[in-house]
């Protein structure tokens, strides 16, 4: 497989991994630190920022593997792997959240993402994706304290 199809494998998979581990580690044996992704916001840092710390440390560990075992292959791996945390980055932190203030034009399908994010928030259910939130009911607006403060 070439490099670029590599990279953009990578980037896909990175979606159901997300979902996975969101669905059953975040909100499995790690909800010890994701719950205060689920209050209201207590500061700037919240236990939650862990798992991207943890994620990046992988990510990091793909690139050294490359470097190390000199393989374009990894090297391509490692880079649709942390392009995905950049998209997470962004789209979760700077737009859902909008933990960084940066002025955006509204996007449809961030839009979309945004009230996917608030479906979760209100439910501590489905959708769990993150780019491509499979929602399994129909959308309901958000009427609690928590999403308000959240989102």
């Amino acid at each position: 497989m070439s490099g670029p199809l590599v990279f953009v494998a990578a980037f896909l998979v990175m979606e159901a991994v997300s979902y996975a581990t969101h669905r059953w580690v975040m909100h499995g044996v790690g909800m010890g630190w994701h719950r205060s992704h689920h209050a209201p916001p207590a500061g700037r840092l919240e236990r939650n920022d862990l798992f991207p710390v943890c994620f990046s440390v992988l990510g990091f560990g793909a690139f050294l593997a490359a470097a190390l075992l000199g393989s374009a292959t990894l090297y391509w791996l490692a880079g649709g792997i942390t392009l995905y945390g950049a998209a997470y980055l962004f789209v979760h932190e700077v737009f859902i959240h909008r933990r960084v203030s940066v002025r955006l034009p509204p996007v449809a399908y961030l839009g979309w993402l945004r009230e996917a994010h608030r479906d979760h928030h209100v439910s501590g259910g489905e959708p769990y994706g993150m780019l491509l939130p499979v929602r399994r009911r129909p959308a309901r607006a958000a009427s609690t304290r928590l999403t308000r403060s959240r989102l």
